[in-house]
């Protein structure tokens, strides 16, 4: 097991947008953006909703007690990307309603920052990032194959809309603002990008009508960066500073590398 004083941590927490690691990715992108700076840790889990989400923050989230006694990493960052699956039609097993997503991104958010939350950290930053649009035609088609895969009936029924998305994108803005949060608003970023929204102008950002390509990725990841660099410019990838010096000056003087502990020890790096 990895030293948890060495270094801190930004936690990427979300839905399979968040777990995928495939090249260009959310979480590839930021891990080589915060080399040696940051460890990111991914939580991402596949299918789940906000709903789901909040027990399972229970269990990967450090309380106060295992922090204060070296248990476990800071978390310097976390980003908060759901809604992709609150906002399939609602008869879906994993749809939320959104009011209720609403509360439960509010809920999140109070049990990182709420003085009476077990996990409360005032030193960790929050993202919230909106589910991006959805290629109706092209993940219903995609949804039919893996339906008649699994013998299933009514394999073209519509699962997810295009309105849909904009109102569950909506709402995680909404939150943002009444949390005093920054938020990367993905729907809009996405559509921009694509110059509309219409199937053929979203199609390079898709692997499937839902999923991001790494052209899609790379939209969310700069809108990302930014949003930090702004928000909360001492988490700026580029004026966070390396754990351990680089190997030219150890070369001149391995003790560099002893300084570097000293000044971690003293909360300088």
């Amino acid at each position: 097991m990895s030293y948890t004083g060495y270094t801190d941590a930004v936690m990427l927490f979300g839905d399979s947008l968040t777990e995928a690691w495939s090249a260009g990715s959310l979480a590839q992108r930021m891990a080589e953006a915060y080399s040696r700076k940051l460890d990111v840790v991914n939580r991402g889990f596949g299918g789940y909703n906000s709903e789901w989400a909040i027990p399972v923050f229970r269990q990967i989230i450090a309380t106060k007690e295992h922090r204060e006694k070296g248990m476990a990493q800071r978390i310097k960052l976390m980003t908060i990307w759901f809604g992709t699956n609150d906002s399939v039609l609602e008869g879906e097993s994993q749809h939320v309603p959104l009011d209720k997503y609403k509360a439960n991104l509010s809920h999140l958010v109070s049990l990182v920052r709420s003085p009476m939350s077990p996990y409360q950290d005032p030193q960790t930053q929050i993202v919230l990032i909106t589910c991006p649009p959805v290629m109706e035609k092209a993940w219903t088609a995609h949804l039919a194959k893996v339906r008649l895969e699994r013998g299933e009936s009514d394999v073209n029924k519509p699962s997810r809309s295009k309105e849909n998305a904009r109102l569950y994108a909506q709402a995680c803005k909404d939150v943002a603002e009444q949390e005093e949060l920054p938020v990367v608003d993905a729907y809009a970023e996405v559509i921009r990008a694509a110059g509309g929204d219409s199937e053929d102008q979203l199609a390079p950002f898709f692997t499937d009508g839902l999923h991001f390509t790494a052209k899609g990725y790379e939209v969310l990841f700069q809108a990302l960066v930014k949003t930090i660099a702004d928000s909360y410019p001492e988490l700026d990838q580029v004026k966070v500073q390396r754990r351990m010096p680089e190997w030219s000056d150890v070369a001149v003087d391995q003790n560099v590398i002893n300084i570097a502990l000293d000044k971690r020890n003293r909360g300088e790096l």
